[in-house]
């Protein structure tokens, strides 16, 4: 009977704390369950490990988790005081020794949460973890002896009369006015603590960002909007107003005429100059002509995948650089899609910078090691969320504006002689074909109304030359930003939103996704070039000898084990997530039995993944993630060379 009863008491606890549930339920999930939250766990430590962020952003989690720990406590103090329970009536003294027990269990399981997913990322014990647990003892018996430890300091003339908020705890709901006159202290501090993190964010998205880290980032969003939850909870039942329901209801209804995701676009204006590409390839081949009888050419797809796929992009690339004569020089078509995207950029632009192979590799890793999520995330989590219930948009809140400012920012302190590059146009930098010699460089992305391919291009190209296919540049008739360009082909569900683009009428033309939708690999735009490239060779009797180069870097899924739990609610999302990754094999595959010419290749070089491997998808990559894929880059590359295709 008594067990019973406890169960029974902790239940009505529990469904009344339902918003503390909930949003450390969102934290379990972030931080142990998503790879990038665990790959941002295991690069926490003391010792620098050759990343300067790690010893603060370790020092900013433990003091945010004393924090989190604390909102847990009093957001379930709050919501307890003004509920009444009906508990079993079997042994009530107990019951309410549950009511005042519980919320100071809530105040642990930050440390749990952090405690289990750093075990989870790094597959052990690690002395971090008794760190965590040793601040969810010492939290724990502060909130025991906090009453006693506040009359000891006013005894003694500490200036803290103004934080004595006490209410006893009992079974019956306080009236609710009181438990504001009570707590007025505290609902002030709290909003005074979210108007400043706001601030900071808004004001400071890249610097404050980073100087928080991740984790800590994460952790003041995850409290604030549960104590936020908690006062609208806390004023619905003073003034009987549905304001969690009016709240959600304007996040609806809003959404119709709030969108602040427009695509950045640079204001001069100018006639559409750029070639044909029948009319670039026919350049290009006759001035490569002049110096080989047999024109080597060489077309590139990256895959996507996020800063996993840039990063193993960059070093592909920078590795054949390094062992291919003249590597560059035969290069005439990148395609491109998400992460791989920004590797390819991130490679040509470095080779602007440095004509020395290993210095332009070394520009493109610092700079692809610095921390592009957690500006992204503050951004979010505050500007952004807040965007969601405005009834008018904000373009300063826009996050995927900030991911573009961060790269921007990123590449000045990398590359000290052109700190621009990403701020120029798509069109003013050189490498995109205007000088009839450099590479071509495709973004691919995905019209989200049509699934039709949108192509960023440096040549205009016939209707009938690529297939369903969308040429931004002309429907905008503006250059864009090169940072814009490349987020448009890498913005995948969620983390960055689908672009909003107006045309040259200023109508509203539709969004633009991540390339990955369509397709994840580029070979569709690639097999498009090679055609154009083997009629205009075969029209100018010109010999040529093509090389496929693919960059592979997302896992194979085809020994997956079968759907455990809720598996009418997972196999849509796991059946749609795995044909996206991979929808690149597709065509990989498709690649390799139509009719080549005799001397042309495929050279496939894909990074080595294993099944519980944590190498993310997201904007941020630890010192162990870059440092494995750094060693598989020149073996990976040797083998591919070796093979006879």
């Amino acid at each position: 009977m008594r067990l019973r009863s406890t169960f029974f008491n902790n239940y009505q606890i529990l469904k009344t704390s339902w918003v503390v549930l909930l949003f450390n339920f969102i934290g379990f999930l972030m931080f142990a369950e998503l790879q990038q939250g665990q790959d941002v766990i295991r690069s926490l430590g003391f010792q620098s490990n050759g990343n300067i962020y790690n010893s603060r952003h370790t020092i900013m989690l433990c003091i945010l988790m004393i924090y989190w720990g604390w909102q847990n406590f009093r957001s379930a103090r709050i919501i307890t005081h003004f509920k009444t329970f009906h508990f079993s009536e079997f042994y009530k003294p107990y019951a309410i020794r549950t009511l005042v027990l519980v919320p100071r269990i809530f105040s642990s399981f930050p440390f749990l949460i952090i405690s289990y997913a750093t075990y989870k990322a790094n597959e052990g014990f690690v002395p971090l973890i008794f760190l965590y647990l040793t601040l969810a003892l010492w939290l724990f018996i502060f909130l025991i002896y906090r009453r006693k430890i506040m009359v000891y300091l006013m005894a003694k003339n500490f200036p803290f009369r103004f934080l004595w908020d006490y209410i006893p705890v009992k079974n019956d709901g306080y009236p609710v006015a009181f438990i504001i006159y009570k707590q007025r202290w505290w609902i002030i501090q709290r909003f005074i603590i979210l108007a400043l993190t706001f601030a900071l964010v808004l004001a400071f998205p890249i610097s404050f960002s980073r100087f928080t880290g991740v984790c800590g980032i994460v952790i003041l969003a995850l409290s604030s909007w549960m104590m936020f939850f908690t006062l609208l909870s806390l004023f619905e039942h003073r003034y009987k107003t549905p304001f969690i329901f009016l709240f959600f209801f304007s996040f609806f209804l809003f959404s119709f005429f709030n969108n602040n995701h427009e695509i950045r676009t640079l204001k001069k204006e100018e006639p559409d100059k750029r070639m044909y590409l029948d009319t670039y390839i026919n350049h290009w081949l006759l001035k490569k002509n002049q110096y080989e009888d047999t024109v080597k050419v060489c077309l590139v797809a990256c895959e996507g995948g996020g800063i996993r796929a840039a990063y193993w992009s960059n070093e592909v690339l920078s590795e054949l650089n390094l062992k291919v004569p003249n590597f560059n020089d035969h290069v005439l078509a990148y395609s491109s899609v998400s992460g791989g995207t920004l590797g390819t950029v991130c490679y040509n632009l470095a080779n602007q910078c440095s004509f020395n192979p290993v210095e332009a590799r070394n520009i493109t890793r610092n700079f692809l090691k610095n921390d592009f999520l957690s500006p992204v995330m503050g951004y979010a989590m505050f500007p952004d969320a807040l965007q969601r219930f405005l009834p008018f948009p904000v373009a300063n809140f826009d996050r995927a504006a900030i991911l573009e400012k961060t790269w921007e920012n990123s590449w000045e302190g990398a590359c000290l002689d052109k700190p621009l590059l990403l701020k120029k146009g798509y069109l003013e930098n050189q490498f995109t074909g205007r000088n009839d010699q450099g590479p071509l460089l495709f973004f691919n992305a995905t019209q989200i109304e049509t699934g039709k391919r949108v192509l960023v291009s440096p040549v205009k190209f016939g209707e009938n030359q690529f297939y369903e296919t969308t040429d931004l540049l002309n429907i905008i008739n503006k250059d864009i930003p090169l940072s814009t360009a490349v987020l448009l082909s890498a913005r995948f569900p969620y983390v960055t939103p689908a672009g909003l683009i107006v045309d040259k009428n200023n109508k509203k033309w539709g969004h633009v996704g991540d390339g990955g939708y369509y397709e994840n690999l580029g070979i569709s735009t690639l097999l498009e070039v090679y055609t154009r490239l083997r009629t205009i060779s075969d029209l100018k009797q010109i010999p040529i000898k093509v090389t496929f180069i693919f960059i592979r870097n997302t896992k194979d899924f085809s020994n997956a084990e079968p759907l455990g739990g809720l598996y009418e609610i997972m196999a849509p999302i796991e059946a749609y997530l795995n044909v996206w990754y991979k929808g690149g094999g597709y065509n990989f595959n498709m690649m390799k039995n139509i009719s080549l010419k005799k001397d042309d290749k495929i050279l496939n070089f894909a990074l080595p993944r294993f099944e519980n491997d944590i190498i993310p998808l997201g904007w941020s990559l630890s010192r162990q993630a870059t440092d494995y894929i750094d060693s598989q880059v020149e073996h990976v590359v040797e083998v591919e060379l070796k093979k006879k295709h």
